[in-house]
Order: structure tokens, then C-alpha cells, then sequence
């Protein structure tokens, strides 16, 4: 990995200037993998796609504002916990500015609620977070347009995640396993174990 200069941003709200990092290389050498879509990347570092104001602590899509480069590199990914996607996702519920990107904006809220437990046995969130986190995943299955295996596995994930055991079985019966490559036949049963298991935990994707 060799990182390059500083990718310079402003606030849209009150100007307050922000350095992010960027890659003149990477790679995805010893990269991790989860149910939910994530991948995490030592040596192939990702900007966070919305970032938050150090200054007046309002939420923006990094990739919509103008930006130039500074003359020295930055290790900042703007990485945001759970607490601060969920401000981010009310913050733009309210402002509907982006409505376009909301399907977006709830899909890395789920991954941001997932990243509690990627590494952990035990639950680090209260009930009520869980419940939500099912709301917004109920609310991005039924709004996004699904096709081909790929999808229909990542929509049975998402089912499951949700505690939708009865909908994750059903978008399952609708793949033809017949057509799954070896990495997705194995992703179908892992998927499928767990789901009649109930556990409803993100999982990662080691055999890949």
C-alpha cells in the first residue's frame, strides 16, 4: 500500500476543510469478507462515503463535494461508528436532500450495526437497536430491485439478519442451485444453516 496526498474536502454546511486519505496503490492480500457484502482490507483502505464535520458535526457524502489535494498524505478514512450512521441516516431522513441515496445510506448503516459484532460473541448493543437495525433492513429488501443469484443470496442475508427466517427461506427456494458456482453454493449453506439455526448474526466468509 503506499498512500498519496491528502484528498482535501469542505463541509457543505459551514466550510470547515477535511484531509482524507488516497492510494497511489493496494491490494486486497489477506482482505476478510462477511455476509452482509463488507470486505475488509488492510492494504486496500476505503474512504468512509459519508463523512462527518469535525466542526459543526453534520453528516455529507464524501464523493459529492468538489475537493483538491494537499501536499502531504493523510491516514484519515473518516470512519464513522454505528451511532454516528444512524445521526447520519435521521440527519438526511429530515433534510431530504439526497433521497436518491438513501437506499445507499441504509445499506452501510446496516454494516456499521454489523461491525459491532464481527469479532464479538457477545451483543454490544441494546434490544432497541437490534429492532431498529431489523426496520431499516425490512425497508431496504422491500424497496430494492433484485436479480440474479448473487442478489437473491444477499437478499436472503438481509432476510436473515432481520430475523425473517420464514422470508430468507422462501427467497432461497426461489435460487436455482443448480446455477450457484462453488462460492455461492457455500454461502447458500451457510446462509441456510444459520437461518434454521435463528441465529441472525453476520458471519464471515472464510472459505473464500
Amino acid at each position: 500500500m503506499i498512500p498519496g496526498d491528502a484528498k482535501i474536502i469542505k463541509c457543505p454546511f459551514c466550510g470547515a476543510k477535511k484531509e482524507l486519505m488516497t492510494l497511489l496503490s493496494g491490494n486486497t492480500f489477506g482482505a476478510r469478507y462477511w455476509s452482509d457484502g463488507k470486505m475488509i482490507a488492510e492494504m486496500l483502505p476505503q474512504l468512509s462515503p459519508v463523512q462527518k464535520c469535525p466542526e459543526c458535526g453534520k453528516y455529507y457524502f464524501e464523493f459529492l463535494q468538489p475537493y483538491e489535494y494537499g501536499e502531504d498524505s493523510s491516514f484519515n478514512l473518516g470512519e464513522m461508528s454505528y451511532r454516528e450512521w444512524k445521526e447520519a441516516y435521521l440527519q438526511f431522513l429530515i433534510d431530504k436532500d439526497h433521497e436518491d441515496l438513501m437506499q445507499s445510506v441504509k445499506f452501510w448503516l446496516v454494516q456499521a450495526y454489523n461491525d459491532s459484532f464481527r469479532d464479538s460473541s457477545e451483543p454490544v448493543l441494546p434490544k432497541e437497536e437490534d429492532v431498529f437495525v431489523a426496520s431499516i433492513i425490512n425497508e431496504y429488501v422491500e424497496k430494492q430491485n433484485w436479480s440474479g443469484n448473487n442478489s437473491l443470496l444477499l437478499k436472503a442475508e438481509l432476510c436473515r439478519e432481520a430475523g425473517e427466517m420464514e422470508k430468507c427461506s422462501t427467497v432461497l427456494s426461489e435460487i436455482d442451485q443448480e446455477t450457484l458456482q462453488d462460492f455461492e453454493a457455500k454461502i447458500f449453506a451457510a446462509i441456510k444453516e444459520k437461518m434454521e439455526q435463528g441465529d441472525r448474526r453476520v458471519f464471515e466468509l472464510s472459505f473464500l
